[in-house]
């Protein structure tokens, strides 16, 4: 068989179109504009504030501020449009628009969230970092495991107590071996490779 320079370009073409077939392209422009991009889903599993959202393509674990700022109803099986932002391996929510229309602000696109300024007069918050909890408001841990599990993590494994959270080995949605820290509220608040 002899191949023309014509007939190798309209190959390639085709296999472009092809390859392009088979993957969803997001564009550019919804991923930097700086109200967010729009995910939307069925509510899958429930914790405090954060909430496991799914499509057909997937799932992902929705974050929509800290429950002491203010306390959410959302409830597994609920359709749900979040717009937001990716944020490591969740979803940072900025509005969320439940199947009746009702909107939830959470909170502006740009700058900082409500809960990062001054809190009963004490300060800027961190609320990167493990919350206090009273013994007596602790998850227990097989339940903060399931959050884990819930979010993505696998193979979780070495699960250390410490003052304030567990650190915990595991395998994160990409498979990196990773150590993780869940604080005795449920929050996980970061995530290191190992």
């Amino acid at each position: 068989m002899r191949f023309t320079r014509k007939s190798l370009v309209a190959a390639g073409v085709l296999g472009l179109a092809v390859a392009g077939a088979a993957v969803a392209q997001t564009p550019i422009g919804d991923v930097l504009s700086p109200e967010g991009i729009r995910i939307a889903g069925t509510v899958t599993d429930v914790f405090g504030n954060k909430f496991v959202l799914e499509d057909t393509s997937g799932k992902v674990l929705v974050e929509s501020g800290p429950e002491w700022h203010r306390r959410l109803d959302i409830q597994p099986g609920e359709k749900l449009t979040v717009t937001g932002r990716p944020d490591g391996g969740s979803f940072e929510a900025f509005a969320i628009t439940r199947a009746d229309g009702s909107r939830i602000e959470i909170r502006p696109a740009g700058g900082p969230p409500p809960w990062a300024g001054p809190r009963d007069g004490r300060g800027p918050r961190d609320d990167r970092g493990p919350r206090h909890v009273a013994p007596q408001e602790e998850k227990p841990r097989a339940e903060l495991l399931e959050i884990l599990r819930q979010a993505g993590y696998r193979d979780l494994d070495d699960v250390d107590r410490k003052g304030r959270h567990y650190e915990v080995e595991a395998r994160n949605r990409f498979g990196e071996k990773v150590e993780v820290h869940i604080d005795f509220a449920g929050n996980i608040y970061k995530e290191k490779r190992d």
